[in-house]
């Protein structure tokens, strides 16, 4: 996914407030991310995008999925689960 420079910069912002909220920042960047893309996206998407480690997006997924801000789906012919945040916070 290409990210604007308005697009990063609410990213970063989401993760420094993510860091004053008790959340890791990584986490809330993943937040912010999905919260910004127009689709539904995989993992792998997710850490090639915010050039995290793979490893680190399944677990901020797993938080995410927790505190219900971010759901699952499938797409007919993948496999791979994809993410979206809850639109309405």
């Amino acid at each position: 996914m290409h990210l604007t420079p308005a697009m990063q910069d609410f990213i970063l912002h989401w993760g420094e407030m993510g860091a004053k909220w008790g959340t890791n920042r990584s986490v809330a960047q993943i937040h912010a991310l999905l919260h910004l893309s127009p689709k539904p996206l995989p993992a792998d998407e997710i850490a090639e995008t915010l050039n995290n480690a793979r490893s680190n997006v399944s677990t901020g997924l797993k938080e995410l999925q927790s505190w219900k801000l971010v759901s699952v789906e499938r797409q007919l012919g993948d496999r791979r689960d994809h993410f979206t945040s809850v639109r309405d916070m």
